[in-house]
Parts: C-alpha cells; sequence; structure tokens
C-alpha cells in the first residue's frame, strides 16, 4: 500500500477519535463550573439563578454590587439562598423564581414608623395615579419612572407620600425628595434633573442590611463620621444603626468646661427617640483626661429658671443649661460660670457597640467631634476628612 494512503488513513482515524472525545464530554457537562461574576469592588461573586436574574432586570444600575456571598436566612417567615446587593435583597425561592425583597417596607419598620402609621392620601391629583390598595398617591417623575421601570412587578405598591430626607451619600449628605415602595425607595435628585439619574434608586440592600438587628451585624457609619470611626477602630468598630442626621445641638462654653445639649438621644432596644440630654464636658484632673456626665433635660418652654448676676465678662446660664446649673451644686462648681451664651448648632450622633454609652457626635459649626467612651472619658477632635 502506498505510504501517502497510510498516511491518510492515519489522519481519519485521529479524527474520528477527537468527535467521539468531544461527544463522549458533551454528554456529561455536570463537570462544568458553574458561571459566576465577581465584583472586585466588593469581593463578592454572583451566580446561578440570581446571576441571571441580576442581568435580566438592569444589573448594576438597578441593584448595585453584592454586599454578601448568597447565604441562608430567615427573612418574612420564608428560609432559602438570599443575597445582598447595594439596592436590593435577591431571594431564591427555587421553581417560583427569583424575587426581589420588600425592602421598602422593611426599612420603614426598622425606623419606627411601619407604612402602615403613615399619612395617606384621599385622592389624587389630575396626572397622578391613587393606590386603594395601599392609600397612596404616586405622581410626576416617580410615576414615570415606577411605569417605565418595570410597575408593580418591580416596585411593588407606593406605601407613602413623596416626603424630605437627609441620607448618608458616600462621605457626605444628600437631602432630596424620596418616596417609599413595597419593594423600593425612589430618590428626585435634582442636580441631576434632564438626565437619565434625576430618579435614583436608593441603596436599601444596604440600608436594611445594617439596620436589621435581627442579621447580627453591624451598621454602616454615617458618612462624615466615617474616617473618624476608622482611626479609632478599636473603640468604634461596630455601629449601631438609625444615626441621627442633621440633629439640633445647642453648645455653651463655661469658665472650666461645656455644655452640650442634644435634642434625641436613641434608645435601639426600644426604638425610642423621645427625650433630650445635656451633657456636660470638663477636665478631671484625677483622671487626667476630659470627662462628661450625661443629664436629662427636663427643661420646658415657659419654665422659670433663676438668674443671677456674674460676674464681669461672664454669663448666667438659661433654659435647660441654666435649670441644671443652678439645681445641680456639683455641675455648678465643676463648671463656673458661663464664657459666653449658648449658641445654636446642628450636627450628627450614632451610638456604637455595646450601645447607649459609646457614641460620636459631629458639631457642624467647628467641624469638631466628641468621642464619647463608656467609661466617661471623651475626646474632642477636629473630625478626621
Amino acid at each position: 500500500m502506498p505510504q501517502s494512503i497510510v498516511v491518510r488513513r492515519l489522519m481519519l482515524a485521529l479524527l474520528l477519535a477527537a468527535v467521539s472525545l468531544t461527544s463522549l464530554f458533551a454528554a456529561h457537562p455536570t463537570n462544568a463550573a458553574p458561571r459566576q461574576r465577581c465584583f472586585s469592588e466588593t469581593g463578592f461573586c454572583v451566580s446561578g439563578p440570581i446571576l441571571t436574574y441580576w442581568e435580566r432586570n438592569g444589573g448594576l444600575s438597578v441593584f448595585g454590587y453584592p454586599i454578601s456571598a448568597l447565604i441562608t436566612q430567615t427573612v418574612e417567615q420564608w428560609s432559602g439562598p438570599v443575597q445582598w446587593f447595594e439596592r436590593d435583597r435577591l431571594e431564591d425561592h427555587g421553581t417560583s423564581g427569583v424575587l426581589a425583597g420588600r425592602l421598602g417596607a422593611r426599612s420603614l419598620e426598622l425606623q419606627g414608623r411601619p407604612w402602615e402609621t403613615l399619612p395617606r392620601a384621599s385622592s389624587a391629583p389630575q396626572g397622578c395615579r391613587l393606590f386603594p390598595q395601599t392609600g397612596h398617591s404616586l405622581c410626576g417623575v416617580f410615576l414615570n419612572y415606577w411605569q417605565g421601570h418595570g410597575g408593580l412587578e418591580r416596585f411593588g405598591y407606593p406605601v407613602s407620600e413623596p416626603s424630605q430626607e437627609t441620607l448618608s451619600a458616600g462621605d457626605t449628605l444628600w437631602t432630596g425628595t424620596v418616596q417609599y415602595f413595597e419593594r423600593r425607595r425612589m430618590e428626585y435628585h435634582a442636580e441631576n434633573a434632564g438626565t437619565p439619574y434625576e430618579v435614583l434608586l436608593g441603596l436599601l440592600g444596604r440600608d436594611v442590611r445594617s439596620l436589621d438587628l435581627s442579621l447580627g451585624l453591624c451598621a454602616d457609619v454615617v458618612g462624615p463620621l466615617r474616617k473618624t470611626a476608622q482611626a479609632y477602630a478599636g473603640s468604634f468598630s461596630c455601629a449601631e444603626p438609625l444615626p441621627q442626621i442633621n440633629v439640633p445641638i445647642a453648645v455653651q462654653p463655661f469658665e472650666r468646661g461645656t455644655m452640650v445639649w442634644v435634642s434625641m438621644i436613641p434608645t435601639f432596644s426600644r426604638g425610642d427617640y423621645s427625650g433630650a440630654i445635656i451633657y456636660v464636658i470638663y477636665y478631671d484632673n484625677q483622671r487626667n483626661s476630659l470627662v462628661w456626665e450625661g443629664y436629662p433635660d427636663t427643661w420646658r418652654e415657659g419654665t422659670a429658671v433663676p438668674n443671677e448676676t456674674p460676674p464681669a465678662g461672664l454669663t448666667s446660664p438659661i433654659r435647660g443649661f441654666g435649670q441644671l446649673w443652678y439645681a445641680n451644686q456639683h455641675v455648678r462648681d465643676t463648671l463656673g460660670w458661663g464664657a459666653a451664651p449658648e449658641q445654636a448648632d446642628t450636627g450628627i450622633m450614632q451610638s456604637f457597640a455595646p450601645g447607649n454609652g459609646r457614641w460620636l457626635l459631629h458639631r457642624a459649626s467647628s467641624d469638631r467631634v466628641y468621642l464619647l467612651y463608656d467609661d466617661q472619658r471623651v475626646d474632642d477632635i477636629a473630625r478626621i476628612r
């Protein structure tokens, strides 16, 4: 047999063997690794049905980056595989498919204002829609976005009317109009008016995951306090949820210390935001450090406060400061007379574990932070940027 024919037959045999091997592997695809996408921005990967849902329904712009691995959790009396994203929580319900969590309603509940208790609309202006199922209306840019991006299936019914809120946005604060839905929060960004980004979806995955204490996780530190908390991570490493943003503050310097009035102090175990507190801050020679003492403010508008004549160049405290100063001899002896009248201010306050005894308090006017420790020490520093 000529050598050329032998070579051709050998090549044909090798080709047939290769085809057979290819068919064999194609018939057994179970060993192939599942497709996944990993994100260096957060260090988490997405795969399986949740990845398919994420990609088909808007991906990054709708859901944001993954902020957890795929885990088994119990949510709203259902247990199963869930994965958290910046703007959502996706739940794999098996044969029922992947569903988005009811994070809008849950966010309101965790803030202590369930949607069922919010004021409702009895009618809707022309061009708006009224939803009798929840008693809320939907108008303008929010209605247009709702209709153009999935409607009832994607967002659920509105569960609030539009309102002004101040939210943490990175290292800054953002104030604007928001409206809550069963599954989402819409935000109107006037700075983006006329662009595709004038309505954005809130970071409810991040927020709810931080707020829900049942998950056993630390909350996010509110933006302007984040770098300060990071610098003091040994003491301020696990934040409590629901920081107070733009809270009213009053400050008065004294001869030997300072009084700081904060309008609302959270008690997270009860969700109670009522009341106010006065911090007395002074230098303790025995401990060789600044210390703080906290007193409830019981003064009410119209209550008379003594007003002794102070030495020249000093001042007599008034209102809640005055009531505490005149009634408590220890505070009076420790602080001395007021060195200047009290001044109104605003600030941010967030509690840290173990809670109700370790806080960061930011004063907006001076851009300073009080670091209040459980053992009543206090640091008074410029905010770390």
